[in-house]
């Protein structure tokens, strides 16, 4: 039996831990993490521990703060992830300081995204030069269960994936707020904004997922000449709203940059 182990019961390895449980039932699924507190919280989800007791052949999930990953590498036996597969979902921690720390080159980062919690993320995973394939499928079996997985070759990618996946679904809140004021102001109350507003988004997402369709070409559908839609996108454009989302992106790709040093 295929044994996954996540170190880390925050936010995302709890996430990550429930989709496991439920969508893996033929895997062990191990959850690691010192607080008694976030162990109790999924008690009868999986098994946990305090400590991590290293296994040949692990599947192992680093979903920790990257301030807290050279603790977690100083405190593991000599070699102890030396057969293990290592995914890692902290965010800035490269490739080459994963391998060297805990002595492995079967290493591969990821960076899902806040829809994990609703099993609708978009992860993009990379793996080291060394990772074989059945080490990238291991990885990416285990991430589809919170979402789609998207691997990619180029660990300089994860910058900008940071940036776009990462930090995509606050950013397009952000905008959305926009939409429920909108509703709000026009006489709508908030469950009724929300409802409008998050419909639109979902019906939207679903559009763009059907073959041949891509944003340009589903607005340029939808718009009629002297229309709604057509007076609605003159306006962005007017204000600059595309080049403006654009660079709140390039933004956080730098800042992605600087964080992993």
């Amino acid at each position: 039996m295929e044994r996954i182990v996540v170190v880390g019961a925050g936010h995302m390895g709890s996430v990550v831990v429930r989709g496991l449980v439920d969508g893996t039932p033929r895997a062990e699924v191990v959850v690691v993490d010192p607080s008694a507190e976030r162990r109790a919280s999924l008690d009868g989800r999986a098994e946990v521990t305090a400590t991590y007791e290293p296994r040949p052949d692990d599947l192992l999930v680093l979903a920790i703060p990257p301030r807290a990953f050279d603790s977690f590498a100083d405190g593991l036996p000599h070699g102890a992830c030396a057969r293990a597969t290592v995914v890692s979902i902290m965010a800035g921690v490269r490739l080459a300081a994963l391998s060297s720390a805990l002595g492995t080159e079967t290493v591969l980062r990821a960076m899902p995204n806040l829809a994990s919690r609703v099993g609708q993320s978009m992860t993009v995973l990379c793996p080291g030069d060394q990772v074989p394939a059945d080490g990238v499928d291991g990885a990416r079996n285990a991430l589809s269960v919170i979402g789609k997985v998207l691997v990619v070759q180029d660990e300089s990618l994860l910058d900008a994936a940071t940036a776009l996946t990462g930090s995509g679904p606050a950013l397009v809140a952000h905008l959305a707020q926009s939409f429920t004021d909108f509703a709000r102001a026009a006489g709508f109350d908030a469950d009724d904004a929300l409802l409008l507003t998050s419909q639109v988004l979902r019906g939207t997402a679903d559009l763009l997922s059907e073959p041949g369709v891509t944003p340009e070409s589903l607005y340029r559908q939808a718009s009629t000449l002297y229309g709604t839609i057509t007076q609605g996108i003159a306006t962005l454009r007017e204000h600059r709203v595309g080049e403006s989302v654009r660079t709140a992106l390039e933004a956080t790709t730098e800042r992605a940059r600087e964080l992993a040093g």
